[in-house]
């Protein structure tokens, strides 16, 4: 039944920050943000205009009708229960307190506790575990248990805006995988569905299928049989993923100490929920289902840890050591650097110029069909190594090739933290052996010429074999690659970008010192003519940019300049600063520093508009998204934290005419509705009918979907 209730100036003021703000056209924005800013405190006056802006626009009216649907549920969709009125003359029920006066139902979490197998008993946190000892994992999903190991990061689970497809629309069906090196753990994956409310259950249905169990026959939690290493760890780690349609909605590590023997004093367990996709979990009904997702964590020795999920089970686990990412890290950008230029050499005495780096691409960046062969071949090779490193064995890599033939969305998810940036659209997943000659794929090439970014996988794919060379053997050019970052405590995944207000705004961080003025001008124009005169801020100075980042209205936010990475004696790798103006530079840190600013009104309230709108920023410059195991903080991190929707960085130094190429193109694209994944995909498509393959040097740190927030 529809709640037909007036709604009044508060709630129509979440309205105008929840996703049913996008389903409204431009005029009708207009006229319930004018209705918004009238000045009265006459509620009756406020209700009249509202109705007329009703008469006038059926966006109003739909959005309205929507919205009044879902009164009296909760974001599950259940009906809200009326509380009962106290009688006459006896005194009101105390309000609840906590989490439960927040909402009608109670959140719902995942727990984690080791037990014994035969007593079921829950092995207590300060226990050493014994070598080879047989244990289970019990997990459940439900309100919050005292003895889980996750107490303390524990975060709600998704359920308040899953979309009920499953079970009949009784609710979804939810992956649990659990994986290790160190625990002997069941290669499967495990299924529980989740229903619209209440605690979460394991039964004999399929997943996936209606449910034609009875409630007798369900079970509360799962259990997982682990054995523990033969030999004493400081500490051993399980890894728990709990997965929706292939999107990674939470993982957690749990870690415990083993001795020779079971012994009931000076262990350790504990555990840590390390990413969340959406922070609640909120939104989730509107992500696309994911074909592979890969999550990067830290293993107990420091070492990276790399899981990669496809399918109905992991394709693969790894390790990979700082000096290995260091490694393929280097190589890769090396070669990226050599597409684009020759190699600057140093003079050989003082008082010679030395050589200078030419660039290799032609005035419309292109190059000619040899040069562009010759880039594949060299390119393909770097990248059948990278994919050694993400499927060292030969049954993983034939996983992961079969699991991704097919054009796919691939989910990189990065524990909250870990610093590991990898040239994923450079991986290449055709055999290569370099001692052997190319084979180049005709139809590929064919296809790749058209650049029109309609194909994504090669027609004659089915030809290919060692050391065919193919532009759509490479993952940037055949699939969409997302990175979102961990939303711990940010509020839900952004599907959209900006205020959705008329025009969009775009402020303009730049250098001056640029070697071609006559490039910038162009480039800034082009900037005006796409997104209007008016919504270009440009900022050719520090203090101009620091002060236009927090004022309000940002949609996008874009910086054409130098990326210098700072070294020094304490920093060993240096930490990657944005050269703004003649020479200032702006570090992640100093954008940190305004935000904890809470003396500075401007700024929090900058920050606060941040939050709400979500900008997409876009660093078009040198180093500006290369970082290194020992980078301590990235701009990437930086905006994500500040409340940016998604950042795109250069993994490369650019050429200043071919950085301005890709930018408009990008822009271009944006503007005109497509998402950030479909707008990548259209730039490198561009470039590779041209014969350039540096399309793969940029990449994009968001949901593959986001797209701008407008009419």
């Amino acid at each position: 039944m529809v709640d037909t209730a007036p709604i009044g100036k508060e709630e129509l003021r979440r309205i105008r920050t929840s996703p049913l703000w996008d389903e409204l056209d431009e005029p009708a924005r207009q006229a319930v943000l004018a209705l918004l800013a009238m000045e009265t405190d006459d509620e009756q006056a406020f209700l009249n205009e509202l109705q007329h802006v009703r008469h006038q626009h059926a966006s109003v009216r739909r959005l309205l009708r929507k919205y009044q649907a879902g009164r009296g549920t909760n974001e599950r969709g259940v009906p809200v229960q009326a509380q009962a009125q106290p009688e006459q003359g006896t005194a009101e029920p105390a309000a609840p307190e906590g989490p439960a006066a927040a909402a009608p139902l109670a959140d719902r979490y995942l727990n984690l506790c080791l037990t014994w197998p035969i007593s079921q008993r829950v092995v207590a946190r300060d226990w050493l575990l014994g070598a080879g000892a047989h244990y289970q994992l019990r997990l459940d999903i439900g309100e919050f248990n005292q003895e889980s190991l996750l107490q303390g990061s524990a975060r709600p689970l998704p359920g308040d805006a899953l979309p009920h497809v499953d079970g009949g629309g009784q609710g979804d069906w939810l992956q649990i995988n659990v994986l290790s090196e160190d625990f002997l753990v069941p290669d499967r994956r495990h299924a529980m569905f989740l229903p619209l409310d209440g605690h979460a259950y394991v039964c004999p249905c399929p997943p996936g299928s209606r449910h034609v169990c009875r409630p007798e026959h369900r079970g509360k939690y799962v259990w997982i049989p682990v054995t523990a290493p033969d030999g004493p760890r400081f500490e051993a780690s399980v890894r728990v993923t709990v997965s929706y349609r292939g999107n990674l909605l939470q993982s957690a590590t749990v870690l415990a100490p083993v001795a020779e023997r079971e012994v009931p004093t000076g262990g350790a367990l504990r555990g840590e929920v390390d990413f969340t996709l959406t922070a609640g979990f909120l939104g989730l009904d509107e992500l696309p289902s994911r074909d592979a997702a890969i999550r990067i964590s830290r293993g107990s020795d420091g070492a990276l840890l790399v899981d990669v999920e496809g399918g109905d089970r992991p394709v693969s686990t790894f390790w990979l050591t700082e000096a290995q990412i260091e490694g393929a890290l280097s190589r890769a950008r090396a070669v990226l650097t050599d597409v684009h230029a020759t190699r600057a050499v140093p003079p050989e005495k003082p008082g010679d110029e030395g050589i200078p780096p030419r660039d290799r691409l032609g005035p419309d960046n292109g190059k000619g069909p040899e040069e562009f062969r010759h880039d594949l071949w060299r390119l393909a090779a770097v990248g059948w190594d990278l994919l050694h490193l993400l499927a060292p064995v030969p049954a993983q890599r034939a996983a992961l090739r079969d699991r991704l033939r097919e054009p796919a969305t691939i989910q990189i998810c990065r524990q909250q933290g870990q610093p590991l940036m990898f040239p994923w659209a450079l991986v290449y997943d055709i055999p290569v052996d370099t001692g052997d000659s190319p084979v180049f794929c005709e139809a590929g090439l064919e296809q790749a010429r058209h650049g029109d970014g309609a194909g994504r996988a090669c027609r004659d794919s089915a030809r290919h074999t060692r050391n065919t060379v193919c532009p759509y053997g490479f993952w940037g050019f055949r699939h969409a690659i997302e990175q979102p970052t961990s939303r711990m405590d940010r509020g839900t995944l952004p599907l959209r970008a900006g205020r959705g207000l008329g025009e969009p705004r775009v402020t303009v961080g730049r250098a001056l010192t640029l070697p071609r003025p006559d490039l910038t001008e162009q480039h800034m124009n082009r900037l005006r003519q796409q997104f209007g005169v008016g919504n270009v801020r440009d900022c050719d100075s520090r203090t101009t940019l620091l002060d236009e980042l927090f004022r309000a209205g940002q949609d996008c936010v874009y910086f054409y300049c130098h990326g210098r990475s700072q070294k020094d004696a304490a920093d060993r790798t240096g930490a990657t600063a944005l050269e703004i103006g003649h020479g200032q530079l702006v570090r992640p840190a100093d954008i940190s520093a305004r935000m904890t600013g809470t003396a500075d009104v401007t700024a929090t309230k900058g920050w606060q508009d941040w939050e709400e709108n979500a900008p997409l920023v876009f660093l078009n410059g040198c180093h500006t998204a290369d970082d290194t195991p020992g980078t301590w903080l990235t701009f990437v991190d930086v905006f994500s934290s500040l409340g940016a929707s998604g950042v795109i960085g250069t993994e490369i130094s650019v050429g200043q005419n071919f950085a301005s190429e890709v930018a408009q193109s990008f822009w271009r694209h944006f503007l005109e509705g497509l998402t950030v994944g479909e707008s990548l995909h259209r730039v490198r498509a561009e470039l590779l009918g041209k014969g350039n393959l540096l399309g793969l040097a940029y990449t994009a740190y968001c949901c593959a979907d986001l797209r701008l927030s407008r009419p």
